[in-house]
């Protein structure tokens, strides 16, 4: 138990030193919000500091659970912290802030906030940045070792085991490659004429799989077909597993973890966004076909690494909705920051399917038996489980959505948008609902529970879920 509030107190000292950026945009912009910021950090600093001493002097090893319950945790933890100083800058109650943090935290990216002072802005993109981070974490360092719904690299023991956990390695592996990435993509949106304020905010958004954006940034993208181009590499880049990025940087290609996964992900992105930018050109008021196929491709970039992001202002509306809704639902790639289903599961449940196929149709067929990806054993059952636990979270978050919408469809579309983190498809609709942060507290609290759900690989939050009544 040490361990985990050592976790929690170096990560809210961590949220309280993040807050000193927008703290400085306000000051340098007058805008008269830095000393919300900085009663943040304080705020932080206090809770950190209390918890880092209280827990002073005790020893004890972590178990995996332990850890793993730690990191859901910060899912409402950091929201929390970061709710006053967006009720102050957006000028909304506390429980609209509270859900537009948590829908920033998760890269979700519902918003009611079209515009808002710098700072917010800011603030927005940094807790969409770190809350990429720590879902790849959470995936490298603790739910793949574990085979949490069916992810690759397992572990024999059971999650509820006590196991060392490496955290700090994990965080040594992954994080050089995400930051990377991060500046890679703001020097990129630099050179393609953007200025430093738009490109900070779009390299937070495409690298975390967010959607939070200023003002600038939407036009940036909507006049500019070569900021469009340079984002797409890094869409696919969030939609990859982080262990095949390790591999491609230490230049071992050809023995690249998730390497097929990547792959068929990639033909997929480029088979999708043909097929979007054919049906952009026939649909509604013709369009050059240049600006089709960027507009097309864009799209199914940022649908498949789930971050919704538009193109440009009613593309989504134009596009058949169910369409769209397949789409995020079937997602990006294991261990990265995209939600949904995920090619991974897509393609064993296919490989598993043909299988049987072809055992009704020649009952006599001799056929390789396998335990992995298609095959017969717990990684298999591990797919269907996640699988299931996608569409049981799905269908609780439709019902207890539906209690506030103002239509089926709107439900419908809001629990996707929240199971997947894809927010914008909700808010790109084209049908005027009301944002969901407006709703009543049960329905805003299903959306909530979806987008965490989402975030730990679906099935985490029904073992927390299982082992809080279990042991109770």
């Amino acid at each position: 138990m040490t361990s985990v509030v050592r976790l929690i107190a170096l990560v809210l000292a961590l949220t309280g030193a993040a807050a000193l950026l927008p703290a400085l945009v306000s000051a340098r912009w007058g805008e008269g919000f830095a000393p919300i910021f900085l009663a943040t950090t304080l705020g932080c600093v206090f809770f950190a500091g209390a918890m880092r001493f209280a827990s002073d002097g005790f020893r004890g090893r972590a178990r995996r659970l332990d850890i793993f319950a730690a990191l859901a945790a910060l899912w409402l933890i950091v929201p929390v912290m970061a709710t006053p100083a967006i009720a102050s800058a957006a000028g909304l109650p506390l429980s609209e802030a509270w859900f537009e943090a948590l829908s920033a935290f998760t890269t979700t990216g519902f918003s009611q906030v079209e515009r808002g002072p710098r700072s917010l802005f800011v603030w927005f993109c940094l807790l969409q940045w770190s809350g990429g981070l720590l879902t790849i974490v959470s995936g490298f360092a603790v739910l793949a070792p574990a085979g949490i719904g069916g992810l690759p690299d397992r572990a024999g023991q059971r999650l509820d085991e006590r196991e060392a956990v490496d955290l700090a390695g994990a965080m040594k592996d992954v994080a050089p490659i995400y930051l990377g990435a991060f500046i890679a993509a703001f020097v990129v949106l630099l050179l393609a004429g953007n200025t430093p304020y738009a490109a900070f905010s779009l390299a937070s958004a495409v690298t975390s799989s967010g959607a939070h954006l200023p003002p600038e940034a939407k036009l940036a993208l909507t006049e500019g077909t070569a900021t469009r181009f340079v984002m797409l590499p890094f869409f696919l880049w969030a939609a990859t597993s982080v262990r095949w990025h390790r591999a491609l940087a230490s230049r071992r290609i050809h023995a690249a973890p998730e390497q097929g996964e990547s792959l068929v992900l990639i033909a997929y992105w480029a088979v999708l966004g043909v097929m979007l930018a054919v049906l952009l050109f026939d649909v509604g008021p013709r369009i050059p076909v240049p600006v089709a196929l960027s507009e097309g491709l864009f799209a199914a970039a940022s649908l498949i690494s789930t971050s919704g992001i538009e193109p440009a202002s009613g593309v989504f509306a134009a596009l058949p909705q169910g369409l769209l809704i397949a789409v995020v639902l079937v997602g990006g790639g294991a261990l990265s920051v995209a939600g949904g289903l995920k090619i991974l599961r897509l393609r064993a449940l296919l490989l598993r399917t043909q299988a049987d196929l072809t055992r009704l149709i020649s009952p006599n067929i001799v056929q390789p038996a396998r335990t992995g990806e298609g095959g017969v054993g717990s990684a298999m059952r591990g797919v269907w489980v996640g699988t299931i636990a996608l569409f049981a979270t799905l269908a609780l978050a439709l019902v207890l959505i539906a209690g506030g919408a103002p239509s089926f469809e709107a439900a419908l579309t809001a629990a996707v948008a929240a199971t997947t983190n894809t927010g914008p498809l909700y808010d790109a609709a084209g049908q005027n609902w009301p944002p969901l942060s407006s709703y009543p507290a049960l329905p805003m609290a299903g959306a909530a529970f979806a987008m965490i759900a989402g975030r730990i690989e679906i099935i985490g939050a029904f073992v927390l879920i299982h082992l809080a009544f279990w042991r109770t």
